[in-house]
């Protein structure tokens, strides 16, 4: 059995914090934390119950984001939504949540990722307010 870690942050309103919209994800079964990484590619906040490392997920998420954009490009298919990452213990979802920011979700592989998508999408059609 391994440890975790558990953060919980009042977000409010400030730009730094995960979007409080996204509280709603946490309470699906099988979601272990929700991650806010900054377009320098370090974590910008954190909620859930999550493993204490996430340095490699911050490295990787930009890296994947900007390469998985140019194939979308090249493909002219549109601008990229989300990414959907399937390891053998773990499900990763990123999608931008503003011109500088990405959203990661980190789940089991039982969690409803089809409820993951709608909550994610729910919070993609809302206005992101000027910082």
């Amino acid at each position: 059995m391994t440890e975790s870690l558990v953060i919980r942050q009042d977000t409010g309103n400030d730009p730094s914090k995960v979007p409080l919209e996204m509280n709603d994800i946490l309470k699906i079964r099988g979601v272990d934390g929700i991650f806010l990484i900054g377009n320098n590619g370090a974590v910008m906040s954190a909620d859930g119950w999550l493993e204490p490392d996430t340095d490699g997920l911050s490295a990787c998420s930009l890296r994947l984001i900007f390469e998985s954009g140019m194939i979308a490009d090249r493909a002219r298919d549109g601008p990229l939504i989300q990414i959907f990452l399937e390891f053998k213990d773990r499900i990763l979802i990123i999608e931008e949540a503003d011109h500088d920011r990405l959203i990661a979700v980190i789940a089991s592989p039982d969690a409803n990722i089809g409820q993951i998508s709608y909550h994610m999408n729910k919070r993609r059609q809302k206005p992101v307010p000027a910082l």
